[in-house]
């Protein structure tokens, strides 16, 4: 004889408890095991949670509870109705086999209704038991994370589908809306061209200046550049007012000193912030605005004088952007176009960061440069660097930290209490504006691989450095996934960027397994620019952070390894609560063969923060074609308006494609206008470039239907990076179609051995394309735009590391 299942505590013997799912009778628990018996407690600890003596089973949805049964606050109870006869008066039931109670309101028009509602019927097949349903109730809007959840004439906000109207252009849309992706959805200004004469579009609205009276203070961008007397550098004043608001002022009043403080006519700058390099020597320009009674904020120009004949390499520092002293520098006057350099000259940079060549007379010349400064763990701390055969009398050569045994990032709290989503998990990640895009890759982007703990389980899934997570699955409190973004970037004065949201676990059990970057689209976001980076050296693990099981503590962790370190970099804490209300189309062409993921970015592109990305998603792409590429959907990018001194930049959609299981291979392209178009068209991505190296006789071997390839795209310009035990070696030159060998330029002596002639050496080879009108002797050339103004000219590059 089958017993009968038990409903409730009733229905049990004295002292017993009913598990309601099961049916089943048994002692009070104590621990969720108890509700078990014979399951792995961590398991157990997964299926029930007990409490005051009750064991219940946890859930994410209805459908995890069973047939009768209903998800309510994140464990199982029996269904409250079958009908609405079972219900209140005013209230339904929402089905048959597990409904719960709703209260209802009868309307006409869905102006009676409240926001994320609607008046109407149901439709057929989706009617309530009992209910009439020819009757006009306020029902929810369909819930959603990003716009393509929705139908084609409806968009996402505050998680809900908003009814709107389809279009062909903005003219269709009301006022206050504009055309994206054929559906009318809200709009602002998008860059300060959509703004009347004396307003900026700042916070995405377009707003006058504030009074003078109103600035507390200032932020001038950039701190420190070095020019040739002509040259021209444009200042950005950004002022903030006491609420936090900021606004890029057009003006302001300027001061050129010298280094005694006394006024300087080596520079003149206009109101507008205008330098011109007049006379060679070293300035400050002092900036505040008109009539505010704020300290005044200063940069540091180093201006030079024109070449007259010979030579001049100009060395600085990539990330602070200061010149370099003390830098060896071995020069060759017209190289062959193989072999060593028969009469290399040596010469050290002075307190200006300049080595002078005036013997230097032939068409061409090459260049090697390296710092002897070595870090506190006996690494070099600079990148060599190297130019060849370049036409270009008055080079220069940014130097980069050493990324061997050493990074550059930062940590950060993300708080959640302000986002406008709601649920059950708690994500966000956060990341750097960019000096050089040509550099970033999936990994770099979102930080290095932690193993993040599951709740009640000893297993650990892998996880961006970047992530932030908890978790609320109907225990007291959250569970804590990751609490802090560890995260990876370039040295210098950048864009920080955080985006966080919450998530139903319902929803979050549907999502899809591939391009969840897409649903950042659904997050708050916040930003702090202006943020120092600094480049450190490696250091041991001493707690497992990245939960890999390697730490220096013997006691606790089989072996030990060294980490970026997190503990010494700057320690940021962000507040998002921001929505992104921004939407572009991006039309994205195919991936070149070999790749298979897209990464799209809406950016702002500053001189000195680099290119900052405020909105991202990712598109996985299709089956290949016979031509080995691979097509991709448009993807619909959310993205948020810059604020914070960020806006005083250009807008811009960066994207790049890469492989899902190796970022060795990366296809990129940018593109800038006025304002943040609506419908971006992405032009082709480039051919990868391949090539070969032999260190013996330090050669670079491009393949000519590659080089060729790339040369007719328009690529004048290539990067070599030769990576070895212990520093780098990074190598420019005009890209030649005829893709004949290359020789590495002999090196001064430097802090370390040169990788370039190191058995083993990584190889690593990039092709720029620069903006119209730039050629890549141009961009060499200190003079005018050079190499630290990557961003702004680049439009298109590819990289890939040979094997």
């Amino acid at each position: 004889m089958t017993a009968t299942a038990c409903t409730s505590a009733e229905d049990c013997p004295a002292g017993q408890r009913c598990e309601v799912v099961q049916g089943v009778c048994q002692a009070p628990c104590v621990q969720p095991v108890d509700c078990a018996p014979g399951v792995d407690p961590r398991v157990a600890s997964l299926l029930y949670v007990c409490r005051q003596g009750d064991c219940l089973r946890q859930c994410l949805n209805d459908q995890l509870c069973g047939a009768g049964f209903i998800c309510e606050a994140g464990t199982c109870a029996r269904a409250g109705c079958t009908t609405q006869a079972d219900c209140p008066s005013g209230q339904y039931c929402t089905s048959a086999t597990a409904g719960r109670c709703l209260e209802y309101q009868t309307c006409e028009s869905t102006a009676e209704c409240g926001p994320n509602t609607e008046c109407r019927a149901f439709t057929s097949g989706t009617c309530p038991p009992g209910f009439d349903c020819a009757t006009k109730i306020c029902q929810e809007l369909p819930r959603c994370l990003v716009d393509t959840n929705c139908s084609a004439t409806a968009y996402c906000r505050d998680s809900h589908c908003q009814p709107s109207a389809a279009c062909m252009d903005s003219t269709e849309c009301a006022s206050g809306f504009t055309c994206v992706a054929s559906r009318c959805v809200p709009s602002g200004c998008r860059g300060h061209s959509d703004c009347a004469s004396g307003e900026a579009c700042t916070d995405g609205a377009c707003r006058p200046a504030p009074p003078a009276a109103n600035i507390v203070s200032i932020a001038l961008s950039p701190r420190t550049a070095t020019l040739v007397v002509g040259d021209t550098v444009q200042l950005s004043l950004v002022a903030f007012t006491l609420d936090g608001a900021s606004f890029p002022l057009a003006q302001g009043s300027f001061s050129a000193l010298d280094a005694s403080g006394s006024p300087s006519s080596a520079v003149t700058v206009s109101s507008s912030g205008l330098v011109t390099a007049v006379s060679a020597g070293t300035v400050r320009v002092q900036a505040r605005p008109v009539g505010a009674a704020v300290s005044a904020q200063e940069t540091s120009l180093t201006v030079l004088p024109v070449l007259e004949s010979g030579r001049r390499l100009v060395v600085v520092d990539a990330a602070s952007r200061r010149p370099l002293a003390g830098v060896e520098v071995l020069g060759c006057d017209a190289p062959p176009a193989s072999g060593p350099c028969p009469a290399p000259v040596a010469v050290t940079t002075d307190a200006t960061g300049v080595a002078l060549f005036p013997g230097f007379t032939g068409a061409t010349a090459s260049f090697s440069a390296a710092s002897g400064e070595l870090r506190a763990d006996g690494f070099p701390r600079y990148d060599r660097v190297s130019v060849v055969s370049t036409s270009a009398r008055d080079v220069l050569l940014p130097l980069e930290e050493n990324p061997v045994h050493g990074a550059a990032g930062f940590t950060a709290g993300i708080s959640f209490n302000e986002v406008h989503s709601s649920g059950e998990l708690s994500v966000g990640f956060s990341v750097l504006s960019a000096g050089d895009p040509t550099t970033v890759d999936l990994t770099n982007l979102f930080g290095e691989t932690f193993l993040v703990p599951l709740p009640g389980l000893t297993q650990r899934i892998p996880a961006p450095g970047s992530l932030v997570a908890y978790a609320s699955l109907g225990l007291a409190g959250n569970t804590e996934l990751k609490s802090r973004s560890y995260g990876l970037g370039q040295a210098g004065r950048r864009t920080a960027v955080a985006f966080a949201g919450k998530l139903p676990l319902a929803q979050a059990t549907s999502l899809r397994p591939t391009d969840l970057l897409a649903y950042s689209g659904a997050m708050d976001y916040a930003l702090q620019a202006f943020t120092s980076i600094t480049h450190l050296p490696y250091a041991p693990d001493a707690t497992d952070l990245d939960g890999d099981g390697l730490c220096s503590d013997t006691t606790r962790c089989q072996g030990s390894e060294d980490l970026p370190d997190y503990s010494r970099f700057t320690g940021l804490t962000h507040r998002p609560r921001r929505e992104q209300l921004r939407r572009t189309e991006v039309v994205i062409p195919n991936l070149p063969s070999g790749l298979d993921t897209a990464v799209v970015a809406a950016v702002e592109l500053s001189p000195e923060a680099g290119l900052m990305p405020l909105g991202l998603a990712s598109q996985t792409a299709g089956a290949a074609q016979p031509d080995g590429t691979r097509p991709v959907p448009p993807v619909l990018l959310r993205s948020g308006a810059p604020y914070g001194g960020a806006e005083a930049s250009t807008p811009g959609v960066w994207i790049f494609a890469t492989s899902s299981t190796s970022g060795a291979s990366v296809s990129g392209s940018i593109i800038r206008a006025p304002s943040l178009p609506t419908r971006a068209s992405m032009p082709g991505f480039l051919p990868l470039p391949t090539a070969s190296y032999t260190p013996a006789s330090r050669t670079l071997t491009p393949s000519p239907a590659s080089w060729s390839a790339l040369a007719g795209r328009g690529v004048g310009l290539a990067r070599v990076t030769l990576t070895g035990a212990q520093g780098r070696h990074v190598v420019f030159f005009a890209l030649e179609a005829s893709g004949g060998a290359i020789r590495v330029p002999d090196a001064p002596a430097g802090a370390t051995a040169d990788p370039a002639g190191q058995t083993g050496v990584a190889l690593e080879v990039t092709a720029l394309r620069l903006s119209s009108g730039l050629s890549a002797e141009g961009l060499l050339d200190a003079p005018g735009v050079n190499l630290l103004q990557l961003p702004g000219v680049l439009d298109a590059y590819s990289r890939s590391r040979p094997q």
